[in-house]
């Protein structure tokens, strides 16, 4: 029993979900907004983790960090179906690929419900406000619920293949979400803009992706009894995750620079 707990690395686990995290908001502000705006001959203020300012701009740019979202999100959600067997790499893909399609949908909930953020600032003036806001709520919430559900798959599919255990679904989940937002609430006490960037954006952005990730093992749970039968494989031979040092100083230094300078801000 103890060797099986210790199978897969907490400490591990944390380390791979970390850079995963950290490389969410590089895309959203970074390869999203401020690449956007150099295309488009914007000038821009400052880059951080919680936003991007601009002199003037459209509505392409505060549409474009969703939208890298997404994008991101499917390139590394095809890349990670592409690998077979469940590894440290794969779970790195697949963590990746929902930070970024829980945000890119989320947001897009978030701004219909607050009037605020992005998708906000893309239907500004636009008439009937209320109707475009609604439309925005209806977009996100299907779209972070059919996220959660293909997240719930994957990891039952991962427990039916054998590649995994039952148990390991939210050992691997819970700590992760865990650290994951208290990166993003700690990156946001840095920003230059102001103390409301610390709930509107860094504690928004924790649980935007907590909350869809914390929902996968209910779901796997409730499919397990749905189907009246464990989902586990007869042939199971799940993997290990051991620990790793090397992937320890990947999030060490992703998380150093993720707070210290993206969360700080950059200033072209």
């Amino acid at each position: 029993m103890n060797s099986e707990r210790h199978r897969i690395n907490l400490a591990t686990i944390v380390s791979i979900a970390l850079p995963a995290f950290a490389l969410q908001p590089v895309a959203h502000e970074v390869v999203g907004h401020a690449v956007t705006a150099w295309l488009t001959g914007t000038k821009i203020i400052l880059i951080s983790s919680t936003a991007m300012q601009t002199e003037g701009g459209g509505r392409i740019i505060p549409a474009s960090g969703p939208l890298a979202n997404v994008v991101f999100g499917i390139a590394a959600y095809l890349a990670f179906r592409r690998i077979s067997r469940f590894s440290a790499t794969r779970f790195f893909l697949w963590i990746f690929a929902f930070a970024n399609l829980f945000i890119g949908t989320g947001y897009i909930l978030f701004s219909g419900v607050m009037n605020f953020g992005d998708a906000a600032a893309v239907i500004a003036g636009l008439r009937p406000a209320w109707l475009y806001r609604v439309a925005l709520v209806a977009i996100g919430a299907w779209g972070y619920r059919f996220c959660a559900a293909l997240a719930a798959r994957d990891m039952a599919d991962l427990v039916g293949n054998g590649s995994i255990l039952p148990e390991d679904v939210g050992r691997m989940l819970y700590a992760p979400c865990v650290a994951g937002a208290v990166l993003y609430v700690v990156a946001s006490f840095f920003n230059p803009v102001g103390p409301s960037l610390i709930l509107y954006d860094g504690v928004s952005s924790a649980c935007g992706i907590a909350v869809g990730l914390l929902l996968v093992p209910g779901i796997v749970h409730r499919s397990s009894k749905a189907l009246a039968a464990p989902l586990l494989s007869p042939s199971a031979n799940p993997v290990s995750i051991p620990f790793r040092g090397a992937w320890l100083v990947v999030a060490f230094i992703s998380s150093f620079l993720f707070i210290f300078f993206l969360g700080r801000g950059i200033r072209p």
